[in-house]
């Protein structure tokens, strides 16, 4: 019974846990090896959700890639907390973008650097 108990609890927690595993491993894949781009937040919303204790907000973004091309793309992504503050609509944020699927994109928070008051 107890074997049962125990399988049927690890089961419910691959189903739960796996997903996240795979979004954070396809992320930080993008950090990596996407294609380096700024991105100026049009929007962002709460998604009602936290990871590891950081909400997930829902981010519109204009993406702007090196050749000048520029598109918008809804995001979720987690915001730290450092930053929390200072993110809001109209800030550019560095952005890595994959080069095969150009509506996967990642916010790169590492390479982030807010510009001074009054600058």
């Amino acid at each position: 019974m107890s074997l049962a108990i125990t399988g049927g609890t690890f089961l419910i927690l691959a189903c739960v846990g796996l997903p996240f595993l795979i979004i954070a491993r396809n992320g930080q894949r993008l950090l990596a090896t996407g294609v380096p781009a700024q991105a100026v937040v049009e929007s962002m919303d709460d998604t009602g959700v936290t990871v590891n204790g950081q909400p997930l907000v829902s981010f519109l973004l204009t993406v702007r890639m090196a050749e000048g091309m520029a598109y918008q793309v809804t995001h979720r992504q987690t915001l730290p907390r450092i930053p929390m503050g200072v993110v809001t609509p109209g800030v550019t944020v560095p952005v890595k973008v994959d080069a095969q699927r150009r509506e996967r994109v990642r916010i790169d928070w590492a390479s982030w650097r807010p510009v001074p008051y009054g600058a």
